[in-house]
């Protein structure tokens, strides 16, 4: 492959898969290290290869598994901000810029978590509270009610006796 820059590599293989899906980190060595017309650029090159599949048939398939991306590191052993076999590129999962942030926004996503919890808390005692007051309400609206009703059953009454003394 020579000395092409990993972004571009990584491109013109990403040509060949569906659109969207990166090629794993084993087909990406391989195309790297390996061509049709010269074959392995290294013998190396083509021992970690063969280690590589070796230890996917052996770990993808089995009961204890391993990742592709731990296979190669496994294989090509990693160094901070440098991934053998893919030189400077991306950078392992596993930076303290990375660990920082994770822990940035798993604070962050906790505390939105409990400002949540209290605005429900605050809103349930606020429902609890008119809930109470419409109960009251309805109590006195029933309250009156009955007052009204006797007081009507009063004025028949005292229609009746009136009637009563005026026909007299």
């Amino acid at each position: 492959m020579g000395s092409k820059a990993f972004v571009a590599a990584r491109a013109e293989m990403g040509g060949t898969k569906p659109k969207g899906v990166e090629p794993d980190r084993i087909e990406f060595y391989k195309h790297t290290h390996y061509t049709s017309e010269k074959g392995w650029s290294s013998l190396e090159a083509e021992t970690h290869y063969n280690n590589m599949i070796d230890l996917k048939d052996i770990y993808t398939s089995g009961e204890s598994s391993m990742t592709i991306d731990e296979i190669v590191d496994t294989v090509l052993c990693t160094k901070s901000g440098y991934i053998k076999g893919l030189g400077y590129g991306p950078k392992p999962n596993t930076t303290t810029a990375t660990q920082r942030r994770t822990a940035e926004l798993e604070d962050s996503l906790e505390k939105a978590k409990q400002e949540a919890a209290s605005a429900q808390h605050d809103l349930q005692k606020r429902l609890n509270a008119a809930e109470t007051e419409v109960e009251n309400q309805q109590s006195q609206i029933q309250d009156k009610q009955s007052q009204i009703q006797e007081q009507q059953s009063q004025i028949k009454a005292l229609n009746s006796q009136l009637e009563t003394v005026v026909a007299r």
